[in-house]
């Protein structure tokens, strides 16, 4: 599997797609990174959100409803009604399990953080209770970096909250500040 490249984990929930468009419309199309977006949608509703952070990117945004290999300068965005993890460089996509409380971002960022180690980025945007805490943790306990967004600019804060709180994330700020931080730390000129 190629590890050349960084693979970064985007959790987000409750007020998450302004996040996300904030995100997606200040990050640089050049940027030679996996974006992996998983948000908590509702079971039975089709998820338009790969058809809305199009609106906000130039680069190539992909709906997971199968298995797909991951490559940088793609994004790559959660289907309703299923989870996601990373094998060997592949999403791998199943039905999302019938438990009441949504875990899918503690899921993906854990599986993230077991495949890509310290070239995994887990970001935390917009939304209650504390999915993502898990896997960020797990990110940080293999190399990787955690970021989270300023609950003073989030809609719901609960999630970056509890990566604040618990994670010592290595950045807190508005969901556009923490795109043109990835954009400064993967766009430097040699």
């Amino acid at each position: 599997m190629d590890k050349s490249f960084y693979a970064v984990g985007i959790g987000a929930s409750a007020g998450g797609q302004q996040a996300l468009s904030q995100f997606f419309g200040k990050l640089d199309p050049q940027i030679e990174v996996a974006l992996i977006v998983v948000t908590h949608l509702m079971r039975d509703r089709p998820s338009i959100l790969s058809k809305i952070l199009s609106v906000f990117t130039r680069i190539p945004v992909h709906k997971v409803t199968s298995d797909i290999q991951i490559n940088p300068g793609n994004v790559y965005v959660l289907a309703e009604n299923t989870s996601i993890t990373v094998e060997n460089g592949w999403l791998k996509v199943k039905a999302r399990d019938e438990k009441i409380e949504n875990s899918s971002v503690d899921i993906f960022l854990s599986s993230l953080a077991d495949d890509f180690g310290d070239k995994a980025i887990g970001i935390i945007l917009s939304g209650g209770g504390h999915d993502g805490l898990e896997g960020s943790l797990k990110i940080n306990r293999q190399g990787g970096k955690t970021l989270a967004q300023d609950p003073l600019t989030s809609l719901v804060d609960g999630m970056p909250r509890s990566i604040i709180e618990h994670d010592h994330p290595s950045a807190v700020a508005s969901a556009a500040d923490l795109a043109e931080l990835l954009n400064g730390f993967f766009l430097r000129k040699e």
